[in-house]
């Protein structure tokens, strides 16, 4: 009879998957899964173990979801798996872990759905279970995620606190050098909020030299596409366009969920630029990559630009689609750009009803302020 595999051996396996899915090494994460779903039907009985299994490989595909959109699968009904399964799960210390992951890649998840109050819920049940967490470098983790969201609802102060917490972990470490560049890229769009732009520009002109040492091109495309960002904050569009469009190339050759997001920056550039053509061929290419991807966030921002800029027509539909995702940011963004063009263009009436949008966002972000600060 053949001897079955200690549960415990999968699990240190298991360790080593999850270190390299937290790394982007897509490559070796795949190869390294393959041995695992092996060993797994030679592994003596123990759900702790399947549970711990799970949970990686939905972490795996979250990964791929970024990197390489067409080899990820639906994450839903996987995620609906290891809801069933979780309730059952006695309080070890082991299972203790087993909860943070849970709760952590939960809320990853969430942000991903840009569902971002349920995400911060996630987070701070996850954040109660980090005294079980042994890893300097899984902590950073933690809290690099935290600077992530706590950037994306504007609280800008908060991010960068949590985001320079996780650097100091990041750049003790040579191999984790990825993870130092992404939190440059953080504490960045928290300068850019607070209009400190020279800081903005500093922090990510490091980051680009960074990026181009690990040679790793999703890394460079995003060091392009922030910095092209904050010179477009800025009005030196002809920079703004030189840099995105470097990242666009790029993220079009790693087959990148990013690619509507940069055709959609890009479109923006080119209308300040009044290359209205370029601008109109860029939301059409952006539209096929949305559909193809099944992004309706970045499908619906390219209806609004060309609404604007083209149609001149009423984007009431749009913005109740981003109020539904609390995509607050975005709507006072965009309403304050559109009150602005269309008060240059003369139509001082459509310009007052989106100065009023504008506010109405801004009050709702404080709103968020508020409730994720109880």
């Amino acid at each position: 009879m053949k001897q079955k595999i200690p549960a415990e051996h999968v699990a240190i396996k298991l360790n080593e998957w999850y270190s390299l899915i937290r790394t982007n090494k897509v490559t070796d994460a795949e190869f390294i899964k393959a041995e695992i779903k092996q060993q797994l039907m030679d592994m003596e009985e123990d759900q702790t173990v399947l549970l711990y299994y799970s949970l990686i490989d939905f972490r795996h595909n979250l990964m791929l979801k970024d990197l390489k959109p067409n080899k990820a699968i639906d994450m839903s009904d996987s995620l609906s798996k290891i809801e069933a399964k979780k309730d059952d799960m006695e309080n070890t210390q082991v299972d203790e872990m087993i909860q943070y992951y849970y709760w952590f890649f939960k809320g990853m998840y969430e942000f991903k759905q840009h569902h971002f109050n349920t995400a911060i819920t996630c987070y701070k049940i996850a954040e109660k279970k980090l005294t079980f967490v042994d890893s300097e470098e899984e902590k950073a983790e933690f809290y690099y995620k935290l600077a992530e969201i706590y950037y994306h609802l504007r609280q800008n102060y908060i991010s960068i606190n949590y985001a320079t917490m996780a650097l100091d972990t990041f750049k003790a470490h040579e191999t984790l050098l990825e993870k130092e560049i992404y939190c440059y890229f953080v504490i960045a769009g928290n300068h850019v909020d607070t209009y400190k732009y020279d800081d903005a520009l500093k922090t990510l002109k490091t980051s680009l030299n960074k990026a181009q040492q690990t040679k790793k091109n999703h890394l460079l495309a995003s060091a392009y596409f922030n910095l092209g960002n904050c010179y477009f904050y800025l009005k030196e569009f002809s920079k703004s366009y030189e840099h995105i469009q470097k990242s666009l190339s790029i993220f079009k050759k790693e087959n990148s969920s990013y690619v509507p997001k940069a055709q959609f920056q890009l479109m923006y550039v080119c209308l300040k630029q009044e290359k209205r053509d370029e601008a109109l061929t860029l939301y059409t290419q952006g539209i096929k990559s949305s559909l193809k991807l099944h992004d309706k966030i970045y499908e619906t921002l390219l209806h609004i630009l060309k609404k604007i800029y083209f149609d001149h027509d009423s984007i009431d539909e749009e913005f109740k689609y981003l109020k539904n995702k609390e995509l607050y940011v975005d709507i006072e963004e965009l309403a304050l750009d559109a009150a602005e063009y269309y008060n240059e263009i003369g139509n001082l009436e459509q310009s007052i009803q989106f100065y009023r949008k504008a506010i109405q966002a801004r009050n709702q972000i404080k709103r968020g302020v508020v409730f994720n600060e109880k």
